[in-house]
């Protein structure tokens, strides 16, 4: 009885098999269904560097597989790039710094009317060469070497996060006579004694003479931020004043980047953007 039901259940089993064989399993063809086509979009932009108040021209191609569009576009996202400078003659110090930002998202900037007048045979698609306008607000603008110190200037052009780095970069560069020199000759903000009190006498291997020993002032290093302190009450102006060349050695750039990305959407309502280009703002 135990055979006869095993011979039975093999002969389901091999009759089963051909029927789930049949079964088509076409991850390709699924994926196609899924969704619409958009169309194929390509732009050039044959001058790069263009001056705010001008207008950019562009070529570019589309297709779409429907013939239909409702809308063809010119998106631009706009990227600010300011440069920061100071210097110190003292120790001819410098501090720089060079930033990036996004100043505006990604944003319709114009569009343009579809017409079967463009149909180019040679290209299989339609070509359309135009321009987009870049606004006057976009133009460079910097400032260096001032002849004038103005503090409404200053505060304008340059951001107290940068100051305070030129402040602690500066100090990082002075050594016991220039910081004496600083707090103690010049803007008497500490006395002799007072001045001392901050630093510890070492002595260390003489490096001209073999087994010969020097004394060195070194700073304590709880008095790192006393010092620093005080030095940052220096007026800047004083810091980045060059003596020889009778100007203020700060300089202050911004400049502008578009990001620009032409935007096609067909008879089915599907968007398609280009690859993205930069246009340098002059």
């Amino acid at each position: 009885m135990k055979k006869s039901f095993l011979k039975y259940l093999s002969y389901c089993l091999v009759g089963f098999l051909p029927l789930t064989s049949c079964e088509i399993n076409d991850p390709i063809n699924d994926l196609v269904k899924t969704g619409d086509k958009a169309a194929n979009v390509y732009m050039e932009i044959p001058l790069d560097k263009v001056s705010a108040g001008k207008n950019v021209e562009f070529y570019t191609e589309y297709w779409s597989e429907d013939d239909q569009y409702s809308k063809l576009e010119i998106w631009y996202s706009i990227h600010m790039q300011l440069n920061y400078s100071l210097t110190a003659p003292l120790t001819n110090y410098t501090f720089s710094l060079d930033s990036t930002e996004l100043s505006r998202e990604l944003q319709l900037i114009q569009s343009f009317e579809h017409s079967t007048d463009n149909y180019n045979a040679e290209k299989y698609a339609y070509v359309l060469e135009d321009g987009f306008p870049i606004s006057y607000t976009l133009s460079p603008s910097s400032i260096s070497k001032l002849l004038d110190y103005d503090e409404t200037q200053i505060q304008r052009y340059f951001p107290q996060s940068v100051i305070d780095r030129f402040y602690v970069g500066f100090f990082e560069t002075l050594n016991y006579d220039l910081l004496y020199e600083l707090l103690v000759d010049k803007y008497t903000m500490l006395t002799d004694v007072e001045f001392e009190t901050h630093y510890d006498v070492q002595e260390v291997e003489d490096p001209n003479q073999a087994g010969q020993t020097i004394e060195i002032k070194v700073m304590k290093p709880e008095s790192a931020a006393v010092l620093s302190g005080m030095v940052r009450e220096i007026p800047l102006q004083d810091l980045v004043f060059e003596p020889l060349h009778l100007f203020y050695n700060m300089s202050f750039s911004k400049s502008y980047e578009l990001k620009a990305k032409f935007r096609v959407v067909n008879g089915l309502g599907v968007q398609n953007f280009s690859e993205e280009k930069n246009v340098t703002v002059l």
